[in-house]
């Protein structure tokens, strides 16, 4: 991604900061619900043109993939989407469940268990932006989509179209070598939401200075 000056009403540099702590509170706690230590780091981050956008579903159009459809509620908007291959989606069932690492059709407690992985990740992440802005970030319950990933993704930036002619696009990569789990985790939060409140932690917001 390009990085410009900088989006309106954040920093850049102190958004990617905000981010890289909010993806390390995010595998802590998907580390705990496994049993064993994952990584989930900040890969990309930047402002693009609303228009552009779209062109990003494209690649999701490879391979067989599952989507994580979290919205952002409370003091913001906007939305985080986690996508995995459906291979790293049987592999991580198998580390939760105990379930073979095959293609078939998902139960509806492996759909339940896809879907406590999101609001683990997507709980974590808003969580460490809440306490360090001042705000409540809340997450709603995850949505599955398990076809048509690419409409999934289109349908995700026509939804952020509204918060401006440019989106803000923080991408973050999930790993879990043990288990050779590899996904990506998109958020897509509402800029005016990443200003500090009064009511913030007044040590916390200097990385906003």
């Amino acid at each position: 991604m390009t990085e410009p000056a900088g989006p309106p009403g954040a920093n850049l540099a102190a958004v990617r900061t905000l981010s890289e702590r909010g993806f390390s509170r995010a595998a802590d706690s998907l580390s705990r619900l496994l049993g064993h230590a994952v990584r989930l780091t900040l890969r990309d981050i930047g402002t693009l043109p609303a228009s552009v956008l779209p062109a990003l579903a494209e690649e999701t159009d490879c391979a067989p993939m599952a989507g994580v459809q979290i919205r952002i509620r409370g003091g913001a908007g906007g939305c985080i989407l986690i996508l995995l291959p459906l291979t790293a989606v049987y592999r991580l069932l198998q580390a939760l469940l105990g379930t073979p690492a095959e293609a078939r059709v998902l139960t509806e407690t492996e759909r339940s268990a896809l879907q406590e992985v999101g609001n683990i990740v997507a709980s974590s992440f808003l969580s460490e932006l809440g306490d360090v802005l001042g705000r409540r970030f809340v997450p709603t319950a995850p949505e599955i989509q398990l076809d048509d990933i690419p409409r999934l993704v289109r349908d995700v930036i026509a939804g952020e179209r509204a918060f401006g002619s440019e989106v803000l696009v923080v991408q973050g990569l999930l790993e879990d070598p043990d288990r050779h789990i590899e996904g990506r985790v998109f958020v897509l939060p509402d800029l005016t939401a990443l200003e500090p409140t009064a009511h913030g932690a007044s040590g916390e917001r200097r990385i906003f200075s």
